[in-house]
């Protein structure tokens, strides 16, 4: 194995430029594209399936949401017939009265005509009115049909429209002129005082079939419209044994509405439907089916197409590489010669390259390079002179900026004799506030890189605080409250605290003029110390914080004139990780919160 790989590297170590060139091209290239053509095809066909169950789902939807509709539509039309006291006394004279004369019946509905005003009305959503009885001597009026009572109980929806006691029994029937299937809604009309309630016609409502049924024949995908489990209404397919097994598998189906792929015998199927629930006897359901061959069919054609084309460009592609690397190949070779001669000393041999590509670009580098030999060492000589120049230039700026910085120590002594002569003045106050700061400027002295006590922060803090208290007096309250189980001894980083306060102070309660407060609470949770450092200031607008968070969330400096907080923040979650650091909420005009988060790490000793 090892001898392979030795052998392989020694193989692409020894290939001539050109055919490395084309074997870049075609491993970086063409390789990658086949393999990026085949993922794209894959996901095409993905993509195409799933946009075609969801347009199948859209168009199914559109056609049930027709269809509730009509059966909304429906059903309050055959309630305000039903509950209708005309239309019940017309209905019990026409199934108990014995008729003579046809006249008569027309008197007893003569006062229906309302029914057909319905059927103009909804002429959209419901196709036919019709009152059945099975009174003989009944005329042939618009409303009522006789059925003969064999015939009446020979209609599947008979039975089932009994049972329901008058309530609305939804199936399907057959129209009186195209005689096709449509769907149906009846309801008992009950008479009687006893328990046994009389049976005296069924009223029968039939939907518009442009709504319903030649909706579904209409559509270019097979598609039907099933009553509960078997029983078909429309369908624009021929039903046969072969896809019988559709009806099964919307037997076997339990949601409401689903697109799934079936598989029968050696194909695989997309099935579309929706249930239209009554109640939990009575319902319907549009299902459209389309076989996997069908729907890839036409991408499949495209996508040879596309295949050719991208095979003919692959090998137009291949041709015009081999072209340019054979081209390149020679111009490099002539540049090899070139390198030779120089290597050489043979200068009198140099053939110019012309043209401005890379070739022609070094062998004009190559004539120069000639050129710089010669003149090379009173260039290092002016080189060494001009870095002598820059170095004592270096060292000039290096003074004035050391003369122009003002002795840090100068400054405390001057603090400590202005705190003398407070003292000797009998100006108590002042004495304090000076020596407030001069603690701070030498507590600030003695900041570097290394850890200090928690103890040591908190005595700069209230320094810090004396100073501002003695500056803002009753307008601005301050307090620090340490929690007992805090180990002041630990080690953290410098200037903790400090820049916080002093922003609350510079950004938040500077501008009050009364009831400012600034507040900080350090506390100890198990191995994690939190210090929270609140005020009641002005607060920060909700862009602002959140471009504050964002920083202090990245890890970046923060904005300008937010003294100290990224560094803070930056050094946290450098020393301990990404989990600790300063997190901050604000309301405008309520108030700031900073949380410090950082673990218990490292003790200062006694003798320390």
């Amino acid at each position: 194995m090892k001898k392979n790989k030795f052998k392989l590297i020694y193989f692409f170590k020894n290939i001539r430029f050109r055919e490395r060139m084309l074997l870049i091209y075609i491993i970086g290239g063409i390789i990658p594209f086949v393999f990026a053509m085949l993922y794209i095809n894959h996901r095409s066909q993905e993509i195409m399936l799933d946009q075609s169950s969801k347009t199948q789902a859209e168009e199914i939807s559109l056609i049930t949401s027709s269809m509730k509709e009509s059966i909304r539509v429906a059903e309050d039309v055959a309630a305000k017939i039903y509950n209708n006291e005309k239309v019940r006394d017309a209905v019990e004279k026409a199934a108990k009265k014995n008729y003579r004369e046809t006249k008569d019946f027309e008197k007893d509905c003569a006062d229906l005509g309302f029914i057909s005003d319905y059927l103009d009305y909804y002429g959209g959503e419901i196709s036919d009115i019709k009152i059945y009885v099975t009174n003989t001597t009944i005329g042939s009026g618009s409303y009522f049909k006789y059925l003969s009572e064999t015939d009446i109980q020979k209609q599947r929806w008979y039975v089932p429209t009994s049972e329901e006691m008058g309530n609305p029994y939804w199936a399907y029937g057959k129209n009186d002129v195209s005689g096709k299937k449509v769907m149906q809604l009846t309801r008992m009309f009950l008479g009687g005082d006893g328990k046994e309630k009389q049976q005296f016609g069924v009223l029968a409502i039939e939907l518009e079939a442009e709504k319903t049924t030649e909706k579904v024949i209409s559509r270019k995908a097979d598609t039907l419209l099933v009553y509960r489990v078997n029983d078909i209404l429309a369908t624009n397919f021929w039903m046969d044994k072969n896809n019988l097994f559709v009806l099964k598998c919307l037997r076997d189906a339990e949601d409401e509405k689903n697109s799934k792929v079936v598989s029968y015998e050696v194909q695989d199927y997309l099935l579309t439907y929706e249930r239209i629930y009554l109640n939990s006897n009575m319902y319907y359901t549009v299902a459209t089916i389309r076989s996997f061959q069908e729907l890839l069919s036409d991408f499949t054609k495209t996508g040879m197409v596309s295949i050719g084309v991208v095979i003919i460009g692959m090998i137009m592609a291949i041709g015009l590489m081999a072209t340019f690397s054979v081209m390149f190949g020679g111009r490099i070779n002539m540049l090899r010669r070139q390198m030779h001669y120089v290597a050489a000393g043979q200068y009198e041999l140099l053939e110019p390259i012309e043209g401005t590509d890379e070739a022609a670009q070094i062998y004009q580098e190559l004539e120069q390079m000639v050129e710089d030999i010669q003149s090379l060492t009173s260039k290092v000589v002016e080189e060494k002179v001009q870095k002598e120049k820059l170095h004592t230039r270096q060292k000039e700026a290096e003074f004035e900026m050391l003369a122009s910085q003002i002795n840090p120590h100068f400054l405390y002594n001057t603090l400590e004799t202005i705190r003398m002569k407070a003292k000797i003045d009998n100006e108590p106050e002042i004495e304090e506030l000076v020596k407030m700061l001069a603690k701070i400027m030498r507590r600030n002295l003695k900041v570097g890189s290394q850890m200090v006590t928690l103890a040591s922060e908190i005595e700069l803090l209230e320094n810090y605080l004396f100073i501002q208290n003695y500056r803002f007096g009753d307008r601005i309250q301050s307090e620090i409250s340490v929690d007992n189980t805090v180990d002041t001894k630990i080690l953290v980083i410098p200037l903790i605290m400090q820049p916080f306060v002093e922003n609350a102070y510079v950004h938040g309660l500077e501008s009050k003029d009364e009831g400012g407060f600034l507040q900080v609470f350090i506390t100890q949770e198990k191995e994690t110390i939190l210090i929270k450092i609140q005020d009641n200031g002005a607060g920060i607008d909700f862009y602002r914080l959140g471009e504050i968070k964002r920083a202090l969330r990245e890890g970046k400096a923060v904005e300008k004139g937010h003294i100290g907080i990224g560094n803070v923040n930056q050094r946290l979650r450098f020393l301990y990780g990404e989990e600790y650091g300063v997190s901050i909420e604000s309301r405008l005009e309520e108030g700031t919160c900073v949380t410090i988060c950082f673990p218990v790490e490292g003790e200062m000793d006694d003798g320390e």
